[in-house]
């Protein structure tokens, strides 16, 4: 009898263990706050980002901080006060997490890089990012501006590689 009630506890014990290992998606990825840094401008419409528009831009693009819940990441974005919310994605290594990440703001106010005031219907941000390490990521972003029928010299999209490190602990990147 002591011996099935020994054995019943540890049985249980065990499943209890394994189906708490087996729900953990562990992610090399911090949160918190990431200084986000254009490293190459692909595409600057407005000239948003540097009027020379050279492949070489190191240039600051607003800060993010970014939340993990499970599967579901979130960055609470500076630019426009927008939130992005998106999730990992399928497929990597540990040490190679990908995410993705969407977010829109209505009736957003810029300034181009001629001095023309704008304010659109609506400024979309798609980022899509890799982890370098826990303190690094980069990737491409896109933000694309929808004007009012009234601006058309508001119609932009900014596409740009960036890199986004956190408290300035960017990683060795191996060749």
């Amino acid at each position: 009898m002591a011996a099935n009630r020994l054995f019943r506890s540890l049985l249980l014990s065990a499943l209890a263990l394994s189906l708490g290992v087996g729900c953990t998606n562990a992610y090399l990825q911090n949160e918190g706050p990431y200084e986000i840094t254009a490293v190459e401008v692909i595409r600057d419409d407005c000239f948003l980002l540097d009027a020379t528009r050279s492949s070489s831009v190191k240039e600051s693009w607003d800060a993010g901080e970014l939340i993990i819940t499970g599967e579901v990441v979130r960055m609470n974005y500076e630019l426009m006060d927008m939130q992005l919310i998106g999730a990992f994605l399928e497929g990597g290594s540990m040490d190679d997490d990908g995410f993705m990440l969407d977010g829109s703001v209505a009736n957003a106010s810029f300034t181009t890089g001629d001095g023309a005031q704008c304010t659109v219907e609506q400024a979309t941000v798609h980022l899509e990012a890799t982890t370098q390490c826990a303190t690094q990521f980069d990737g491409v972003m896109r933000m694309r501006y929808e004007p009012r029928v009234q601006q058309p010299q508001c119609a932009c999209e900014v596409w740009m590689r960036y890199q986004a490190v956190q408290g300035g602990r960017s990683c060795t990147i191996a060749p």
